[in-house]
């Protein structure tokens, strides 16, 4: 073998002597190995690999692992893994296009999301119980000990204090920390090193950070995102000038050092001072618009949601939640569900179609208590005129959140399945919003369907 074979050279022959390009399920790498899943391992030549001078070993456990040494093993990933991609981009019958930028969001923030809710679930529990707590030590006039507050002795009393504990513990592993999860999210997406991703997280949220003129924080999640894709670029940059023996040890450094100082100096005073507007400019949009806005955002989420376009709001979600620690959009967000409900229920009432009224039946108690899709695909859009009279009647509970200012600690399911959410205790507020949107739109769609004759 030419001594001088590129990297290049390398994953093509070893896509030659594993049965070809359609054999590949998944192409990682460690420090000194490319590690490949197989389709159909017997169509491997696995001695015919272990002959190839650049490979030092080849080891079967799981999956097939190819050592060629540190450094090596990630060029040669990300050769195998190009030549792969331009493979499928070719079968489909056309140039593969590169995911926008709402959908890399989506990859990135997606998977935070159960953490997010369990730790939202929880935090709403023991809310309630801890609020209910507090109450009645105030009505007993309990005075606090030097080892428990009152409502700590009151939690005590009822033998749940220890749960309760353990539920402030497990809720607040997610929000705080959420840099460091969106940091590996991130780099998964931007094809980097997860781990190196959770670190750049963490440095944005680093106490010390204080003693360099920064906050702990700034920049927010978006700041993140940056910074992971600035570490992912200046990794691809030093693999191409990095010599294979050193590159494990100076790689990582130089990427990560060099990402840090892009941090301290210019991505998080920038994208935090870019965050403090784009909350501020949101929160000031509410508060001008009031339930004017409040109903028109209602009223266009079920397009959003009917057209999976909703998830891009996740981020600015996300991003208030991290930044004040409550969102007021997805209470707004949510009321599409009360409306969509609130339609599907006429709806069953006009219908004489055994198949309609079977297929509310069955869509009706699943979007109550959780999310809307089962009544906006299987009972709305098909009946026509209830996916307009629907969102219309959500613009109406829309309205009553922006009124009554009913915020959420987490985002998550839609329906029952979000009271627990519901930031302040506004529990009743929120069902009675969601009541408004559920009411306005079944009467809009029943006297409509009337008028329209509709069976």
């Amino acid at each position: 073998m030419d001594i001088a074979m590129t990297n290049k050279e390398m994953a093509k022959k070893i896509i030659e002597l594993s049965g070809g390009k359609d054999n590949f399920v998944s192409v990682v790498n460690c420090m000194t190995r490319v590690r490949i899943t197989y389709r159909k391992e017997e169509l491997v030549k696995i001695d015919k690999l272990k002959e190839l001078d650049f490979v030092q070993g080849v080891v079967i456990k799981d999956t097939v692992q190819i050592i060629v040494g540190p450094g090596r093993s990630t060029k040669i990933k990300a050769e195998l893994n190009e030549i792969l991609e331009k493979s499928q981009s070719n079968e489909s019958g056309g140039t593969k296009k590169k995911a926008g930028v709402l959908k890399k969001l989506s990859n990135i923030f997606v998977p935070t999301l159960p953490a997010i809710i369990a730790s939202g679930i929880l935090t709403g529990i023991n809310n309630i119980l801890t609020r209910t707590a507090a109450n009645k030590a105030a009505e007993l006039a309990i005075q606090a000990t030097e080892d428990a507050s009152p409502m700590q002795i009151v939690l005590d009393s009822w033998n749940v204090l220890q749960v309760s504990n353990m539920m402030s513990v497990i809720s607040s592993a997610a929000i705080p920390l959420l840099a460091i999860y969106v940091g590996m999210t991130a780099a998964r997406e931007f094809e980097t090193n997860e781990v190196m991703g959770g670190v750049v997280g963490a440095i944005t949220i680093a106490a010390g950070v204080s003693t360099l003129g920064l906050t702990s924080g700034q920049g927010g999640l978006f700041g993140v995102i940056l910074a992971v894709y600035g570490l992912a670029f200046i990794e691809k940059l030093l693999r191409k000038v990095v010599p294979d023996m050193i590159a494990v040890v100076v790689t990582p450094l130089l990427s990560l050092v060099s990402v840090s100082l892009a941090l301290f100096v210019v991505i998080m005073p920038v994208a935090g001072f870019l965050s403090d507007i784009l909350m501020s400019g949101i929160i000031r949009i509410l508060e001008v618009s009031g339930v004017i806005g409040g109903f028109l955002l209602s009223a266009f989420f079920p397009f959003l949601i009917s057209t999976g376009l909703h998830h891009g709001m996740n981020p600015i979600h996300m991003e208030f939640i991290y930044s004040t620690g409550t969102t007021p959009l997805f209470t707004v967000q949510i009321m599409s569900n009360a409306g969509m409900v609130g339609a599907a229920v006429a709806v069953l009432f006009l219908t004489k179609s055994k198949k309609m009224k079977d297929a509310a039946m069955g869509a009706i108690p699943a979007s109550f208590l959780a999310v809307g899709e089962p009544v906006i695909y299987g009972v709305n859009i098909p009946a026509g005129f209830a996916f307009i009279t629907g969102s219309i009647g959500a613009g109406f509970g829309g309205a009553a959140v922006r009124l009554l200012n009913v915020q959420s600690t987490a985002i998550g399911a839609a329906g029952m399945s979000a009271l627990p959410l519901i930031a302040d205790g506004k529990y009743l507020q929120y069902l009675l919003s969601y009541a408004v949107g559920a009411a306005s739109a079944f009467v809009i769609t029943y006297v409509v369907g009337k008028i329209r004759k509709y069976q």
